[in-house]
């Protein structure tokens, strides 16, 4: 496998520089992003370094990947290649979506998935960049849609980074993990949670994300709601055959993250629950598809108070999987109910991809509770008489006895 490109642009966070390095059907190389340094093409020219730092990133393509089916490799080719070759096509093969997962990522966690920190829709140049540069940010999210970029005369559909409705950014899907590689090579440690809202373009951004696979070292996650949920969500979801196949053939490692579409009434509209039904669906379509990669399932905070019971179902029927608890921020929001659904899974199968204002009542919440259990231990312990009050009972009650027996 192969990238190529006419002009490669290869983007670093920290300074927003772009290093521009004109080649003739180059191939990518592996080479550390410095905001310092010049890169040199193989064929010895040296890109310009332009400063863009009040600039959006260039309109144009960076990368293009070229793959072959082996239909498509000439008689030629065969009987020229190496064994040495056959084997280093293997390995590249065998690399392939080599991600690691967020508790290896991020140790200092301690397994407690809540103590993950998240930048959410991080679909502009400028989001990207904060985020970044952020050192309390771990995990990016961020929409992927058919789109084109900005001031871009090449109306075609690329994968560009936007949430609906909006159909341009400034930023296409090469940018943004160009970013992402840069970035982490610089010693910022950032996974990524890419939301897919167009089945079109799934595999086209997989495709692209493929030809960096062997520099994807760090957490990747793929998600789409892949089946109608809570409450009579008119959101058409994605087919899940289709997203599911194309995630296991490109990226076999990446965490799957497999929601349901859904709709928010009120709080008292009793239809807001994740029914048992609805995930036994989505067991049933995990397991028919014999999927092998870790899942984590997405669920929206307001369901989770009528859904506690069928979620501990889930979560103890499907291996290696997780729950990820999100909401919107207009959403009304029981802190009490994530705290009990955190007791029964555990810390280290939930986390919390919440708004910053219901995280801070999350954990108002908690303190909340510890308080109230050191009262209520308090008063347990003091219905039971001291110890020193005890000794002193018993002796004087041995000091009666004593005076008895002398008087009798």
């Amino acid at each position: 496998m192969e990238c190529r490109s006419e002009e490669r642009q290869t983007y670093t966070s920290t300074s927003r520089l772009f290093i521009i390095v004109t080649t003739t059907a180059a191939v990518m190389a592996d080479v550390p992003v410095d905001s310092s340094s010049i890169i040199r093409d193989r064929t010895g020219k040296t890109g310009e370094m332009l400063e863009t730092s009040d600039e959006l990133p260039p309109k144009s393509s960076i990368a293009q990947c070229v793959r072959e089916t082996d239909g498509e490799v000439s008689e030629t080719l065969k009987s020229t290649t190496t064994m040495e070759e056959e084997e280093d096509v293997v390995s590249d093969k065998a690399e392939l979506g080599n991600t690691v997962n967020v508790i290896d990522f991020f140790p200092e966690i301690n397994d407690d998935l809540s103590l993950v920190r998240w930048a959410h829709g991080v679909n502009s140049h400028i989001k990207l960049v904060d985020s970044l540069n952020d050192p309390l940010v771990m995990m990016l999210e961020a929409d992927v849609l058919a789109g084109t970029l900005e001031a871009s005369i090449d109306t075609t559909p690329v994968p560009i980074m936007a949430h609906p409705p909006d159909t341009e950014s400034d930023l296409t899907l090469t940018m943004w993990i160009e970013a992402v590689i840069a970035a982490n090579k610089e010693g910022k440690k950032k996974g990524v949670k890419l939301d897919f809202k167009d089945l079109s373009i799934v595999q086209e951004s997989l495709k692209t994300l493929e030809c960096y696979a062997t520099q994807i070292n760090f957490p990747l996650w793929l998600n789409a709601d892949i089946f109608p949920g809570p409450i009579d969500s008119t959101t058409t979801p994605l087919a899940p055959n289709e997203f599911l196949s194309h995630c296991v053939q490109y990226f076999p490692l990446a965490t799957l993250s497999l929601g349901w579409t859904t709709r928010y009434t009120s709080a008292d509209d009793e239809k807001g629950e994740y029914t048992l039904a609805m995930l036994k669906e989505m067991a049933n379509t995990h397991e028919i598809l014999n999927i092998a990669q870790p899942v984590t399932f997405a669920i929206r905070a307001c369901f989770v108070g009528r859904s506690i019971d069928a979620l501990e179902w889930l979560i103890e029927n499907v291996l290696d999987s997780t729950l990820t608890v999100w909401s919107a921020a207009t959403d009304d929001f029981d802190p009490q109910a994530i705290l009990t659904l955190q007791d029964v899974v555990g810390t280290d199968a939930l986390y919390l991809d919440l708004p910053e204002d219901q995280m801070e009542a999350l954990e108002e919440a908690r303190l909340r509770g510890e308080e109230q259990q050191r009262k209520n231990d308090g008063t347990g312990a003091s219905n039971i008489l001291p110890i020193t009050t005890i000794t002193t009972a018993a002796l004087a009650l041995a000091s009666a006895l004593a005076a008895l027996y002398l008087y009798n």
